[in-house]
Formats: structure tokens, C-alpha cells, sequence
């Protein structure tokens, strides 16, 4: 078998999948318990996470055969943004900011102002001309959403 290098951010990123599936498999565990039947709630969940954690290891035992990787050659501020470049190239980074932004103000601004103002920025960011074009476009895909899934399936929004 070929031995291989690691990519840049592939040995953060399976530890950081690690740490999650480890709390995925403690809630669903709670979950199972409190239901231990095969058909309970908590089953699903649970096979799932041990799926995701068994894979985890699969993936740490495959990367110890591979070679020195990138991770390893630079200091870690350099190498932590050179890698968040890589996994976020352009303003993608910018965009999942503004999506943890969003999930945070919808508890406190609600569902149809959060949606505007994160369309509007989102837009705004991707393209800077047009304006006024772009406020109609959110303010129009805004009622539109509420319209149909409030109104038309009834859906409890935010």
C-alpha cells in the first residue's frame, strides 16, 4: 500500500469529530436509557453515533501510517490560518459566521427579522451592487417564506 501525506486540516478535523461523536453517543445514550427498548426513541440515535465513532477510529488507525503532514511543519497560528483558508476559501467563512450569527439572533429578534437581515447581509457581502435590488429581493423571498410555511403548512416558525 502507497503511503500518503495528509491534507491540510485532516487530523484537526478528525479530532474535532471525535470530540463530537463522543457527545453525540453521551445524548444518545442518556436518550436510550431513558427508553431502553429496541424501538425507543434513543436507538437510532445511539447506532448512529457508535457508527460515527467506530469510523473516527477507523480514520486515526489510517492515519497513522500516513507521512508527515502539513500540520506539522508550521507554527500553530500560521498553520491553524492557513488551514481555516483552505476549508474557507473566499468569504464562505465570512457566510458561516454570519450563519452562527443568525441562529443566535433568532431567539431574540424573531424568525422574520433575523431572515431578513441575514439575507440582506449574506447578499450585500456576495455582491455589493444593486442595493436596493438586493433589500426587494430579501424583503419579497421573506414573505414568501412565511406566507407558505406559516400560513399554507402552518408551520410554528420562530
Amino acid at each position: 500500500m502507497k503511503k500518503r501525506n495528509l491534507e491540510k486540516g485532516e487530523r484537526g478535523f478528525v479530532i474535532a469529530l471525535g470530540f463530537f461523536a463522543l457527545v453525540c453517543l453521551a445524548a444518545s445514550a442518556k436518550m436510550f436509557l431513558s427508553a431502553p427498548a429496541l424501538s425507543g426513541e434513543g436507538t437510532v440515535p445511539l447506532l448512529c453515533s457508535l457508527v460515527m465513532l467506530l469510523m473516527v477510529g477507523t480514520a486515526c488507525l489510517e492515519m497513522r501510517g500516513c507521512g508527515s503532514a502539513f500540520e506539522d511543519k508550521l507554527p500553530f497560528v500560521r498553520r491553524a490560518k492557513e488551514v481555516f483558508r483552505f476549508l474557507f476559501p473566499g468569504k464562505v467563512g465570512l457566510i458561516v459566521v454570519y450563519c452562527l450569527v443568525y441562529t443566535g439572533l433568532l431567539a431574540y429578534a424573531g424568525f422574520a427579522v433575523s431572515t431578513f437581515a441575514f439575507l440582506v447581509i449574506s447578499m450585500l457581502t456576495l455582491n455589493r451592487a444593486k442595493k436596493i435590488r438586493i433589500l426587494v429581493i430579501s424583503g419579497v423571498a421573506m414573505v414568501c417564506i412565511v406566507v407558505v410555511f406559516q400560513y399554507i403548512f402552518q408551520v410554528q416558525l420562530p
